[in-house]
């Protein structure tokens, strides 16, 4: 298998011509996760409640994929505020166990929806 696309049910599919998550030779590549839930809705202007449900979307993608949150390798975080940093580190860190956090770049970027307030895209190994 050369690469085999990932969806799942419990995350908005996405309308831009990108896969949300692409399982190839051991590794899952999850696509950037905004926050929707229930098909295209979004907690607007509440970054917790954002964080939260960008995690649940990307844990149900890489559960599909037959990996979990505690595979990731590498992670990158687009904040639309970077006055958001410390925030989003509260959060972060009660998906994982102390110390065993993937690698991570952080940036703050314009979004290409003004409603979303950040968004989390990585790389997991897949049980083989």
């Amino acid at each position: 298998m050369i690469k085999e696309i990932i969806r799942s049910d419990k995350v908005t599919p996405p309308r831009a011509p990108l896969s949300p998550a692409v399982r190839s030779n051991g590794f899952v590549f999850v696509s950037g996760q905004p926050g929707f839930f229930d098909d295209r809705q979004i907690a607007e202007n509440d970054f917790d409640a954002q964080m939260h449900q960008v995690m649940a979307n990307v844990k149900a993608l890489l559960e599909e994929a037959g990996s979990s949150l505690d595979h990731i390798v590498k992670a990158n975080v687009i904040l639309k505020n970077a006055g958001d940093f410390a925030r989003m580190n509260e959060i972060y860190r009660t998906y994982f166990k102390d110390g065993e956090y993937p690698a991570r770049t952080t940036i703050a970027a314009d979004m290409g929806n003004p409603l979303f307030l950040l968004e989390i895209e990585c790389i997991a190994a897949v049980a083989e």
